[in-house]
């Protein structure tokens, strides 16, 4: 089935001086900086699912999350990124009141729910696929339309095998490895019905 919707999930952004011109640019994170739990690589979505805009010409593109440095909401970061990957603005829709990835998901969906919606389909790093599935299947209230799931990495290792290769080194790191255990403990909680989510001070992101 083909999507209506890309729910592209945010994984982190940070602000930085442009070395140039001196001014504060903003963008999702890369696999080199990581939180309490791991490393995370958000610019693989982004990317990941522009490939996919243009796979699936006629989908919006859902754009994640409020909380972003100097005030600015990740789902922003978000769709400018996509921008610059060629995708039209008038595709992306912003959802900015989620605050984690429970909320990310019940949010988008709701969005979803309320724009008539057949089939979603959630783009987020592979390491983090099995707990959004889980957070789906455990919401109080089932979504009305098709729900599917898409890795970043199997994508854009696809479109470029020079990622693959690099992105098998990412999977053997330390800080990859981590974040693999956190995910399988999520799922567990979520399943057990005992999942909270921590504080920002955790979300952090810092370098490895």
């Amino acid at each position: 089935m083909t999507p209506d919707a890309l729910i592209v999930l945010s994984g982190g952004s940070v602000a930085e001086k442009d070395p140039q011109t001196g001014n504060t640019i903003y963008r999702s994170t890369t696999y080199a900086e990581s939180d309490a739990f791991g490393t995370l690589g958000g610019i693989a979505r982004v990317k990941a699912a522009a490939l996919l805009a243009r796979k699936y010409p006629q989908a919006f593109l859902v754009t994640t999350g409020k909380e972003g440095p100097d005030d600015m909401s990740a789902a922003s970061i978000q769709a400018s990124e996509l921008e610059a990957l060629g995708v039209s603005r008038e595709r992306i829709i912003l959802e900015e009141s989620s605050a984690n990835t429970q909320t990310q998901v019940e949010e988008s969906l709701r969005i979803a729910c309320e724009r008539g919606w057949q089939h979603a389909l959630f783009v987020t790093s592979d390491y983090q696929v099995e707990r959004v599935r889980a957070f789906v299947e455990h919401l109080r209230e089932k979504p009305s339309c098709a729900i599917s799931y898409q890795g970043a990495e199997p994508v854009l290792s696809e479109h470029d095998p020079a990622f693959s290769a690099e992105f098998a080194r990412i999977e053997q790191s330390e800080p990859y490895e981590r974040r693999l255990a956190a995910e399988a403990r999520g799922v567990a909680a979520i399943k057990s019905g005992t999942y909270h989510s921590v504080s920002s001070e955790d979300k952090r992101e810092r370098a490895v």
